[in-house]
């Protein structure tokens, strides 16, 4: 679902509305409430709605009247086009299990990934910057020669995402194996800010060499030689607030966002199958008053709900049902799963669903 600056919306999980202040990331935004808060939120849990009553559209002007005061960017911004695109194209998301989204498991770690899965100590390898925090990154990478320093690499990476970096060829390995970085950790909505920090990397060429160096990880989804960067807990603190009851709030709405979900439950056929139809009247109870906008994007906020709590419960293959149409839903949502490279998709089988049916295999290894 797009969402931009000055949208109005409504909270799916929760009473409430307000307008959309600030882009955070691919699918998060800051949302301004009635009450004045400014609380971040996934856009599968919003939905855009057109102000109707005179009361309505007061409230509107009014919170775009207070963004224009405060030089919030009022010319629409699409969610996909906050980033630069030449980080867009190398960033894709990790599978993240609620059992490991703890703080205190959170690092920043260089991943070497045969291009040869079966013989890893063979071939040319990929590099990945792993982002395993939930605050957005910055980071440099570079290699030092005699006389200078060369930078190799460099990228914002969003949360819980890899970034990837390069290819190399083994002959390469040495350049990558001593190289030197810097992060900085972008924090939206935080009571402390944490200090740049930098670190140094050195791996033994000859561990490249080893077959048991390269482990299959579940966060990457694939065989890989793993070297952390960074522990997060260990990033020092260079301010911090007392904190009131607006960042109590934001803290709150922050745990909210990466709470396990359980909407895939009720669908589920067998331990590791699910299916979901997506009809709009499957997912409210009155649609009669509705536009064609607002069902598409109550359509799409639940597949998306769907979607990671299938992820979380570690249902591997998933039949969403979205109906012909004019094809506009079964194209969304294709555009959703073009962005997650860990999700193959298929029609479904028409035998037992018809036509108007996807089937989602999540790949990996689930226990």
């Amino acid at each position: 679902m797009k969402v931009k600056v000055g949208d109005r919306v409504k909270f799916l999980t929760e009473s409430g509305q307000g307008i959309v202040r600030n882009i955070i990331g691919p699918q998060t935004v800051s949302v301004e409430t009635e009450d004045g808060f400014e609380i971040p939120t996934l856009t599968s849990d919003l939905v855009v709605i057109e102000a109707t009553t005179p009361a309505e559209k007061l409230f509107v002007d009014e919170m775009k009247l207070q963004g224009d005061d405060e030089g919030v960017e009022s010319a629409p911004v699409l969610v996909e086009e906050t980033y630069n695109s030449s980080s867009d194209d190398n960033s894709s998301r990790l599978i993240v299990y609620p059992s490991d989204r703890e703080p205190d498991k959170f690092h920043i770690s260089i991943a070497f990934s045969p291009k040869n899965q079966q013989m890893p100590l063979v071939g040319d390898l990929d590099i990945y910057l792993m982002n395993f925090t939930s605050d957005d990154i910055v980071f440099s990478m570079h290699s030092a020669g005699e006389n200078e320093f060369s930078l190799l690499s460099s990228a914002k990476v969003e949360a819980f995402n890899k970034f990837y970096i390069t290819t190399i060829s083994r002959e390469e390995i040495e350049a990558y194996t001593k190289a030197q970085f810097q992060v900085l950790v972008l924090q939206h909505q935080s009571k402390v800010l944490r200090a740049p920090v930098s670190s140094d990397m050195s791996i033994k060429g000859s561990r490249f060499y080893k077959e048991s160096a390269y482990k299959d990880d579940q966060i990457l989804h694939q065989k890989a030689l793993i070297y952390k960067l960074i522990d997060f807990k260990n990033i020092p603190i260079i301010s911090k607030l007392d904190g009131g009851k607006q960042d109590d709030e934001v803290q709150k709405q922050k745990a909210r966002i990466y709470a396990k979900n359980d909407d895939i439950l009720k669908h589920k056929k067998n331990n590791n199958e699910a299916v979901v139809d997506m009809h709009i009247w499957e997912l409210v109870e009155d649609h009669s008053r509705m536009t064609n906008l607002e069902m598409l994007n109550i359509q799409l906020s639940y597949f998306e709900k769907c979607l990671q709590s299938a992820i979380d419960n570690h249902i591997t293959k998933v039949v969403f049902i979205h109906g012909v149409g004019n094809g506009r839903l079964k194209q969304e949502i294709s555009s959703i799963m073009d962005e997650r490279d860990f999700l193959n998709y298929k029609p479904a089988n028409m035998s037992e669903y018809g036509v108007g049916a996807t089937q989602v295999d999540i790949m990996g290894t689930f226990s």
